[in-house]
């Protein structure tokens, strides 16, 4: 059980690594490293088919939560909701406006 826990938590810092380094096209290399890393480990541990797969998958999903919260949290403060509204342009106008105030 120790086993499966570390490679949940060793695949979610995989993805925080990632998430720092690279965009999101090296998790269609980092994922399948993942999986076959954690079923050589989990097949040394003498895991069941069930418990094995169940575990693989929480280490894919584990690692791509942390890469998709990391780049979130890089890029947050250009990824605003709510930006604020005081009738000025913003930084990127908006040429097909036209002007309210004629």
């Amino acid at each position: 059980m120790t086993s499966a826990i570390v490679l949940i938590a060793a695949s979610a810092l995989v993805g925080i690594a990632t998430g720092y380094i690279f965009r999101i096209w090296a998790l269609i290399i980092i994922s399948p490293f993942i999986a076959i890393v954690s079923a050589i480990i989990l097949r040394v541990y003498e895991f069941g088919m069930l418990a094995g797969v169940t575990v693989i998958a929480l280490c894919l999903a584990a690692s791509q939560l942390a890469y998709l919260a990391t780049s979130y949290l890089r890029h947050a403060r250009h990824v605003s909701a709510h930006d604020e509204v005081d009738g000025e342009p913003g930084e990127i106008s908006e040429q097909e406006i036209r002007r309210q105030n004629k």
